[in-house]
Parts: structure tokens; C-alpha cells; sequence
């Protein structure tokens, strides 16, 4: 991590303390905010609580004039010599640019754009086209697209917006670029704090990542609020956006990548069946109770390069979290009698002690993972998943057998543990499952997530089969 020097000024700590000298420094890739406070100590070393470890914010003005406020700032660093000048160092969540406020209480604000790189196929829409009659009319028109509506309640909305570029200062140049750059727009009704923002662009954020299948991250942030604003000589007032700096932002060869890699026919779902068919308001509501099953979902995302085993510890954990999260956590006896029972109740009678020993298969004193398997592969007994050259009915014993072989190494189990290619068909094979029930989540119905499940496993079944006539057409040369 590279630091820059940004700017010296004097910085108020609080009301209760003189303005102190220090200097601003911001990370060139990332977007790490430091400012080092430098306090004379003329006599014995400064105490280490001088100042707060912790202060909410810090308003400042710099050499040049301009303002700037800090928001969120802990002690990072502590250093100083008797008779010299102590230095202590903050790292700040938030930089507001050109703005200073007097309490904490005034951060708050009504709008908040937020950019978002790498996500324009999954939003699927341009505000640069090909016209009908381009030879007559020219190669490129521009049509400004209006926000498109992902979630309104009473409190706010949630809007995806692309804004564009366009060089209208002038065209006699030798390279003009346009560019789009898709982002989030979340409008409050109420005034609301940065981190308020933060939360509801994290949590659609997820969405996203799940849909597309790849990490994101957030580059420019800009916020408004009405108290802050342009006065004009007629009387006419506008809002001024705040420019945020945070820790947030995605370095750009890692931006580029991401452009390169995505195929908007890998997505999981689209900005416009979100927008339709999608719940965020219930998402919104669950999201921290989702959070550590997201985590192992998008840890899967961000390292593609993990061991087959990796990915598909992470996939067997999920799926556990998600059972016992939304399904059922509690003891054996209370499943058997609250859960299995009341699902095999509408059953056919010759399939019901069948159906119960595969929802309970190992299981001698608590609920297991191959218990919980057995539970989302059913759905229900409404959808069964594609288990490939796995039989349904050995699908969950075989998974547990795997996850306890790479959890807990047991030579007399590694025979009954998938490895190689059969452990990479397993691993999708369950975050196909995984990802039905969190279509389901995000308010999807059934119909809409079970036929984007076939569709996404079909390129496996294809392989299979494939695989299936090279081994049929090989084994059939070889005894000849």
C-alpha cells in the first residue's frame, strides 16, 4: 500500500481543544484515509490519551483553503520524542470534500450515488445505440436512460442508474472516449447517515454479486443532502454533491479483469427479473441472518483459485448454515416430530417410512449434515435437484462421508470420499442448491428458480454425457 501526501492544515478535534496542525494522506489504489495529528510536547513525553482513541468525526481546513471533514476515525499509531513533537496517526472511514460540520449529527443526507464497475450486462441496458438509419443519421446516438426502480418502500427507494459521459465542451479533438459507468441510487425520504447509505448499498451490493457470480466493489460515492447547496444571483438554490472518499474502492486492474471475464448469460438473474420479480424489502429484513451463508457464497466467488476440496468445504457449509439458519435448529427428537413427520404427512403411505429413513439416514443423536442435505435436496418434495451419476437416495451420506474425510482425515473413510473430477461435480452440484434457496429468498418463485437452475446445471449434464460416450466409445475399442 502506497500512501500520498494530500494536504497539511489544522484540524478541531472537538469544541473543548484549540485546532491542531496535521497532515492528510491517502492511499493511491485503495482509498485509506490517514491523518497524522503533530502536537509539541515541550516537556515529558504526551500522554497516549491526549486525544481520543476514538473520535466520530474531525472537520478541518487545509493550506489551500479548502474544507474537509473526517468521519469514523480511530488511532492507528502513536509516536514522539521528550522536547520534540508528538505525532499521533488516525485512519478514517469516510473523507467528505469541501465540507466541514459542526456536529455529528449533521452528517446526514437525503441522496447518495454510488458506482458501481463491471456490472453493466447485468443491468443490459445503454445509453449509447446504433440508430435505426445510421448511415443517414450517424454511427452512435446517445439517449440518456431515466434510473430504473429495484425497490421503493416508505422509507426509500433503490434505483440502478447508468451516467454517461459526453464531450460536449468540444469535438475538435483527436480522441473523444464515452464512457457509462452503472451505479446505485438510493433516495431517503428522511436524512440519513453515511453508514445508513453504506448498509443498504452492501446489502443490494450481495445481490448483485450473487446474480453475476463474481466480486464487486464500489469506486465513486457521492452524496447530497437540501442542506447543503449552490445559491445562485437569481435566488435559485441546487443541491451540491459531496464527493466521499472511502476504503471501499476496487483497484483498476482488478476492474479491467472483471470487465473481460463476464458473460451476461452466466448470470444468475438480471436487473430487469430483479426488478420485476424480486423481493429486496425481505431481503433487506433477513440479510444479517443470511450474512455468514453470503460470506461462504462470496469467499467462493473472490478466491477461484481455492482446491476442489476448498470449494466445496465451503458449499457443504453453506447449505448447513442455511438449514439450521431458516429450516430447522434444534434438537433431534423436536425434527423428527416438527419437521420429518409433518413433511412425509401428505405422503403416499407405502413411501413415507422409505422418505423418513432418508431424512433421517445416520443420524443417532443430533441433527446431521447428511440430515440437512437430505432436507434441501427434497425441497420439499416438490423440486429434486440433479445429483448427476450420484443417486439421489446416496447423495447426502456420500456429501457427509466427503465433508468428514477433508474435516477430519480418516484413512478407513477415504474410500467413501469423492476426489478429482467427482469432487468438482459435487461441489456444483450443491451450489446449485445453494443457489435455489437463495433465488427463493430473494422472492423469486419456485417456477421462475427451478427452470433457472435446469438451465444453469445443463452445461454439467452435457459433460456428462460426453464424458459418458468417450468412456462407452473408449472401453469398446479397448476390447476389441
Amino acid at each position: 500500500m502506497k500512501m500520498n501526501f494530500l494536504a497539511t492544515g489544522f484540524w478541531n478535534i472537538n469544541e473543548l481543544t484549540l485546532p491542531h496542525r496535521g497532515d492528510l494522506y491517502l492511499d493511491a489504489e485503495g482509498g485509506e484515509i490517514n491523518l497524522e495529528i503533530h502536537i509539541p510536547n515541550k516537556g515529558e513525553l504526551l500522554n497516549f490519551l491526549e486525544l481520543p482513541l476514538e473520535i466520530p468525526f474531525i472537520k478541518g481546513s487545509t493550506s489551500n483553503g479548502s474544507q474537509v471533514t473526517l468521519v469514523d476515525c480511530s488511532r492507528k499509531s502513536t509516536s514522539g520524542r521528550m522536547g520534540s513533537v508528538a505525532t499521533l496517526g488516525y485512519k478514517a472511514k469516510y473523507m467528505l470534500s469541501g465540507v466541514a460540520f459542526e456536529k455529528k449529527e449533521d452528517i446526514v443526507f437525503s441522496k447518495m450515488q454510488i458506482d458501481i464497475p463491471g456490472i453493466i450486462q447485468w443491468g443490459n441496458v445503454s445509453n449509447y445505440n446504433i440508430p435505426e438509419s445510421y448511415i443517414k443519421d450517424g454511427l452512435i446516438e446517445l439517449n440518456i436512460l431515466e434510473p430504473i426502480n429495484i425497490f421503493t418502500c416508505d422509507e426509500y427507494t433503490v434505483s440502478y442508474e447508468l451516467i454517461c459521459s459526453h464531450p460536449f465542451l468540444s469535438f475538435m479533438r483527436e480522441e473523444i472516449v464515452l464512457k457509462q459507468m452503472p451505479s446505485l441510487l438510493i433516495e431517503s425520504k428522511v436524512l440519513k447517515s453515511l453508514d445508513w447509505y453504506i448498509d443498504v448499498a452492501v446489502k443490494m451490493k450481495r445481490i448483485i454479486e450473487i446474480a453475476m457470480g463474481t466480486p464487486l466493489n464500489f469506486s465513486s460515492i457521492l452524496a447530497q443532502s437540501p442542506k447543503i447547496i449552490y445559491e445562485f444571483e437569481n435566488s435559485q438554490q441546487k443541491m451540491r454533491s459531496i464527493k466521499v472518499i472511502h476504503e471501499l474502492t476496487r483497484k483498476e486492474n482488478m476492474i479491467t479483469a472483471l470487465e473481460e471475464a463476464i458473460s451476461k448469460h452466466e448470470f444468475l438473474f438480471t436487473l430487469n427479473e430483479l426488478a420485476e420479480q424480486g423481493n429486496f424489502s425481505h431481503w433487506h429484513k433477513i440479510s444479517t441472518k443470511m450474512e455468514p451463508i453470503i460470506e461462504l457464497y462470496i469467499d467462493d466467488l473472490y478466491n477461484r483459485g481455492l482446491s476442489y476440496s476448498r470449494h466445496f468445504l465451503n458449499m457443504a457449509q453453506a447449505l448447513e448454515t442455511y438449514h439450521s439458519r431458516f429450516i430447522f435448529n434444534g434438537k433431534l427428537k423436536d425434527y423428527k416430530e416438527q419437521r420429518v413427520e409433518v413433511l412425509i404427512s401428505e405422503r403416499p403411505e407405502g413411501l413415507k417410512q422409505r422418505d423418513r429413513e432418508f431424512l433421517l439416514g445416520g443420524s443417532k443423536f443430533a441433527i446431521t449434515l447428511r440430515n440437512r442435505i437430505a432436507d434441501l435436496t427434497l425441497a420439499n418434495f416438490r423440486r429434486p435437484f440433479f445429483t448427476g451419476n450420484i443417486h439421489l437416495t446416496d447423495f447426502p451420506r456420500i456429501i457427509a462421508n466427503t465433508r468428514n474425510y477433508y474435516t477430519h482425515y480418516d484413512q478407513e473413510q477415504e474410500k467413501k470420499a469423492l476426489k478429482g473430477e467427482e469432487l468438482l461435480y459435487a461441489y456444483f452440484y450443491l451450489r446449485s442448491i445453494l443457489e435455489y434457496y437463495l433465488l427463493i429468498e430473494l422472492g423469486f418463485g419456485e417456477d421462475f428458480a427451478h427452470k433457472r437452475m435446469i438451465k444453469r446445471i445443463q452445461p454439467l449434464k452435457d459433460s456428462l454425457v460426453i464424458q459418458a460416450e468417450n468412456d462407452r466409445r473408449f472401453n469398446k475399442s479397448e476390447k476389441q
